[in-house]
């Protein structure tokens, strides 16, 4: 049998959406990812308004919550409540890791990330600031750096930086 296409990939990641927000009308946007070996930590940041729960299905994967390490292998869990910074990672430079994703509720959680994979790994501070002040109701960056996004957004938008459009996620 064949593998499901992925939703998208990036450098470091192959998404697959199962369930979106217009599928669950608006209750859970749930994602498989797949973490390639020696993938980074993405930004600390937090969901304001989301809670997350994590199920790693192979390999492990490396949280940090709230500054605390937490090292969760094929078949444990972690949640994350909302407002919570934290960024997680491959803790294996050697083979992927596997995890199934929640997040609830959905709100724009897809289209979030939709639009940050036709960025690429690295699109640039503008870019970055754009994306995050556009999609500050499901994503924030943690600490001192948050504070200056709406201001690097408006620097990016007066030099006439847009961001794409996230297309049409397809499900599992």
């Amino acid at each position: 049998m064949d593998e499901p296409v992925p939703t998208f990939e990036t450098d470091d990641t192959r998404v697959w959406y199962l369930r979106t927000a217009a599928s669950t009308q608006g209750a859970v946007h749930e994602q498989r990812v797949e973490y390639r070996p020696g993938s980074p930590f993405p930004p600390t940041h937090l969901h304001p308004e989301q809670d997350e729960h994590f199920e790693v299905e192979y390999g492990e994967l490396l949280f940090v919550v709230d500054g605390e390490e937490h090292l969760v292998a094929a078949g444990g869990t972690i949640d994350i409540p909302r407002g919570t910074p934290h960024r997680a990672r491959n803790h294996s430079g050697e083979r992927p890791a596997y995890v199934r994703w929640e997040t609830r509720p959905a709100l724009r959680t897809g289209e979030f990330f939709a639009v940050a994979a036709r960025l690429g790994t690295d699109p640039g501070l503008l870019a970055a600031a754009l994306l995050a002040h556009e999609y500050r109701d499901v994503f924030r960056p943690a600490g001192p750096v948050g504070l200056l996004v709406p201001v690097i957004a408006r620097l990016a938008r007066l030099r006439g930086l847009r961001l794409p459009d996230p297309g049409r996620p397809t499900t599992g």
